[in-house]
């Protein structure tokens, strides 16, 4: 049955429920029947979440979460209508889907801000987590989530969904195996940001149907604003870092992967972003920063190129591989059709991140994306904002995770302090 928001979140007294609790065991039995699911966060991106899941054989979306009861009343709906019953469960509180004992996988679809203390609630409750990307705000909640990740032995995944599409897989592999001689260097092109907020906003009364104070959670207290909820939380700092790490996260990811970097990253960072000066909004809307791998190998992150997609090129001794989700060119056609030798090195085959999810879940392969990888993507993105707002040069050491140079002003940009009663534990 559905839970108010009055029942959970009139005190602090409610808010401060524990993040760990007995739940399941962790290393539970792999599912003998259909995995089923809950799904935390019913805004836009969960859409596409359900219809795919609601095609994917060997799973059931049982429950629903979510803050906004129309986006919850939404969810729900899809979910009853797709499996012809009214047995979908309707949660407000993510800590208490996370320890319903009939679910098995728990999604996390909310905005950023939120990733790191659900998907960690969920794993301290034995539940196996996919979680949308970035994988979180910060890059201590990321080695947080990493580590808990690598505690509880669970299954992850982060939503790179790319790595299980064809055309990128087909890349790295040829990247993998040397195609190119030897790389000179990588440069991504992701959309600018598309949405500005004017100079002068006025807070509103909440609405009736939203819980403002759990939807903020651990960021900073603020008056509502339309403007300043849902889908455009993206281009506020308190809750994401802007397309550097919306579309970065896809992007970056690729090149980590055909660099065969999953577990590592680059050692130096600079660029400059362009910021707005007035109004709500306030990550770069712009973008221009390099990163340089350990080799030497310079990769430019830059905006512009198809306002709906990013881009990649890859560019080496031998000619270049350009490719985005649409699309794969090279600078000559061999370089694309001539075949790998038997021994070639490959990545892990994923036909589709839902079932590889869920496949794993089975005992029958990995994911092509677990949340240490995520985290690693992640890492490479967020440090590019860091350098964006410091406006120097910095120089990365990615076996401690810290800067090289001891910059303190950098290091404090790395994690943030949350709002009580919320906290990393």
């Amino acid at each position: 049955m559905e839970q108010g928001r009055r029942d959970f979140i009139k005190t602090a007294g409610a808010l401060a429920l524990p993040l760990i609790a007995t739940g399941r065991v962790w290393g539970q039995d792999v599912p003998s029947k259909d995995i089923t699911i809950g799904v935390v966060g019913c805004g836009g991106i969960a859409n596409p979440h359900l219809t795919s899941l609601f095609a994917t054989k060997g799973c059931r979306v049982v429950a629903v979460c979510d803050v906004d009861r129309n986006h919850l009343d939404w969810a729900a709906e899809r979910v009853n209508t797709a499996y012809e019953n009214k047995d979908c469960v309707k949660y407000h509180d993510f800590r208490e889907l996370n320890r319903d004992q009939k679910i098995d996988a728990v999604l996390v679809c909310t905005p950023d801000h939120w990733h790191a203390l659900i998907a960690i609630d969920a794993l301290r409750n034995g539940k196996h987590v996919y979680v949308e990307k970035p994988v979180t705000l910060t890059l201590r909640e990321g080695q947080a989530l990493a580590k808990v990740a690598a505690e509880t032995g669970l299954v992850t995944q982060t939503g790179t969904q790319q790595r299980s599409s064809k055309n990128f897989q087909k890349v790295a592999n040829l990247l993998r195996n040397n195609r190119l001689g030897q790389l000179s260097r990588i440069d991504i092109l992701i959309p600018p940001d598309s949405r500005i907020c004017p100079g002068i906003y006025q807070t509103e009364p909440v609405p009736e149907t939203l819980d403002w104070n759990f939807w903020l959670g651990p960021a900073p207290l603020r008056p509502f604003t339309r403007q300043g909820c849902h889908y455009n939380f993206r281009f506020i700092s308190d809750y994401a870092r802007g397309q550097i790490t919306n579309w970065g996260s896809h992007y970056v990811d690729i090149a980590q992967w055909a660099l065969d970097m999953d577990q590592s990253g680059p050692v130096e960072i600079s660029g400059s972003g362009s910021f707005p000066t007035s109004g709500l909004f306030n990550n770069a809307q712009r973008i221009d920063v390099e990163v340089r791998y350990p080799n030497g190998l310079p990769m430019t992150i830059r905006s512009g190129g198809d306002p709906d997609d990013g881009s990649i090129c890859f560019q080496g001794e031998r000619g270049w591989i350009w490719l985005s989700r649409s699309r794969t060119l090279a600078s000559d056609p061999k370089l694309l059709s001539e075949p790998l030798p038997k021994d070639a090195k490959t990545v892990l085959l994923s036909r589709d991140h839902h079932d590889n999810f869920l496949d794993a879940i089975r005992g029958n392969t990995k994911t092509v994306s677990d949340v240490a990888v995520g985290h690693r993507t992640n890492t490479v993105c967020t440090l590019a904002d860091i350098a964006m707002h410091v406006g120097r040069k910095l120089k990365w050491d990615p076996k401690t995770e810290s800067f090289a140079d001891n910059d303190l002003v950098a290091t404090r940009m790395l994690g943030r302090a949350m709002r009580g009663p919320w906290a990393l534990v």
